[in-house]
């Protein structure tokens, strides 16, 4: 019998992939803010407004992705993942451990080292991706750039099962309270747990692997786990740890897969002396080169002059404001529920934060699909085709907020939910594409500064209005009051803008490949 390492390129793709999207899973850490804001403002008495320079603070340090980049030619991948791994415990552990011995010690964090330690957590996110990046690229080297949506596509999932884990240990009730500190705790722990497991298996080499038979396969796990984690498992009549139990299953199923190849294989030769080989992929021995031109064509031309020639092109700020309008106002939604629910008098915020996740999941999944399989199809403006039409019923999903209809509500949800996380997915996917030039660790930062900047002003205005209204008529900014009104209809009006300027572009990207 060989030893099981001679089965390594039956299980270890599996294994791989598994781990790479249940790390993915567990990395999606945007929810926490909104999560924790009465625990935020108990301990720290900090408004609205000042929470949404917390969310800003963390997407910020998301923009020096460059770093963890620029390091991961010079350091191995399991010290890149480290370096993630400290930062998001130096950024969550630490507001963790002061809430927590808050009383004992007496000692409080000030509100610039709170948006310091925003910023570590931020930045944290960027070297596990890197990392998660490397491993794709060195086990799946041929569909390593699909690998990637589809595993980030789990990142959706972050909010539910958090949630479920924060359900199952200390009950349901902890959600609307003031203290969910536990949040904190988990995101520095569960990418910990996650990460060091999938470094161990990284540390084998898979050196024959059939990705065109296998990506199919996991899309179709991707979409049962996203059906039954935000459909099915809200109905189920479980209690809370045994919801916990099965939803880790379920999101644990490529790890299942593996173990049943791998029996298969077993079964063969045993039974009938049958060993299956994967045909040998004789261009394994050039996967360093592969890497590295990887590389070199992100580095691509990041000289200032460069730089300054794409800044000044139209074709990068109709994209630019585009995606601020699009992608980033779609964030800044999702990412202020809880305003959204008190603006429109609704009490269910766990099913809208269940619609939220289940949309956004299934958004990025759609987009990959058509992505995989148009891949070999010439398409013209394919990318900018894709985002002109899922822009389109943004604009009239923000104005359906505008009335009191929870249908409305639901629908708008899921709406921007899909579009967001099916926009996301295209436009990392075709970055130099839409801004036509090869794209560098400079550029990426560039083109990623829409984000923050789109959540400090979009936000801004939500949190502002909440504030302003509530303290005005000394009530919460509820429905009833009507003051919703204007943040929904301005946001409506930016996604408007957003879905004029993707016409724009569409038209110009069309007429440059026509040319």
């Amino acid at each position: 019998m060989d030893s099981p390492f001679g089965y390594r390129q039956y299980i270890l793709p599996w294994l791989i992939l598994g781990g790479i999207a249940l790390l993915q899973a567990m990395n999606g850490t945007r929810f926490i803010y909104a999560a924790c804001f009465k625990l935020i403002h108990k301990y720290y008495g900090i408004s609205r407004v000042q929470l949404n320079n917390l969310i800003v603070a963390s997407e910020s340090g998301r923009l020096l992705e460059c770093i963890s980049s620029f390091a991961s030619e010079h350091l191995p991948a399991w010290m890149i993942l480290i370096i993630g791994l400290i930062f998001g415990s130096i950024g969550y552990g630490v507001q963790f451990l002061c809430i927590i011995y808050h009383d004992e010690f007496a000692f409080n964090l000030s509100y610039q080292q709170i948006l310091l330690l925003s910023f570590i957590a931020g930045n944290s996110i960027c070297w596990i991706n890197t990392y998660c990046e490397l491993v794709a690229i060195r086990n799946f080297k041929h569909s390593h750039e699909n690998i990637m949506a589809l595993a980030s596509s789990y990142s959706g999932f972050s909010g539910k099962i958090y949630t479920c884990f924060v359900e199952g240990l200390k009950g349901k009730k902890l959600l609307g309270s003031s203290n969910t500190s536990i949040f904190f705790l988990l995101c520095c722990v569960a990418p910990a747990m996650i990460g060091l497991v999938l470094a161990m298996l990284n540390c084998v080499e898979v050196t024959e692997c059939e990705e065109a038979k296998m990506f199919p396969f996991m899309l179709v796990i991707a979409i049962a786990t996203g059906v039954y984690a935000t459909i099915i498992e809200p109905y189920t009549q479980l209690s809370p740890k045994l919801r916990v139990v099965s939803l880790v299953l379920v999101v644990m199923l490529p790890f299942v897969v593996a173990l049943l190849v791998t029996a298969n294989q077993l079964i063969l030769e045993i039974l009938w002396g049958i060993k299956v080989m994967p045909e040998p992929d004789r261009s394994c021995q050039g996967l360093k080169d592969t890497i590295k031109d990887d590389k070199r064509k992100k580095e691509g031309n990041t000289e200032d002059g460069d730089t300054k020639t794409l800044v000044k092109t139209v074709d990068f700020w109709l994209f630019y404001l585009m995606n601020m309008c699009g992608t980033t106002l779609g964030m800044v939604y999702l990412s202020n529920l809880d305003i959204v629910c008190d603006l429109k008098g609704y009490h269910e915020a766990s099913f809208l934060m269940a619609t939220s996740s289940f949309s956004l999941f299934f958004g990025k999944i759609f987009s990959v699909i058509f992505s995989w399989y148009t891949r070999e199809k010439s398409i013209k403006s394919k990318a900018a085709t894709s985002v002109m039409l899922i822009m389109m019923p943004m604009p009239l999903a923000f104005f359906l907020l505008i009335g009191n209809s929870n249908a409305c509500l639901y629908i708008s949800t899921g709406v921007i939910g899909t579009g967001t996380g099916a926009i996301n997915v295209i436009i990392a996917a075709s970055t130099s594409e839409f801004i036509g030039s090869p794209v560098s660790f400079v550029h990426q930062t560039i083109v990623g500064s829409n984000v923050p900047i789109g959540i400090l002003l979009f936000g801004y205005l939500a949190a502002h209005s909440y504030q302003r209204e509530g303290e005005h008529d000394r009530k919460i900014c509820m429905g009833v009051l009507k003051c919703h009104q204007l943040i929904f209809t301005v946001w409506g009006s930016i996604s408007f803008l957003g879905t004029m300027l993707s016409f724009v572009w569409y038209l110009r990207m069309r007429r440059k490949h026509t040319q």
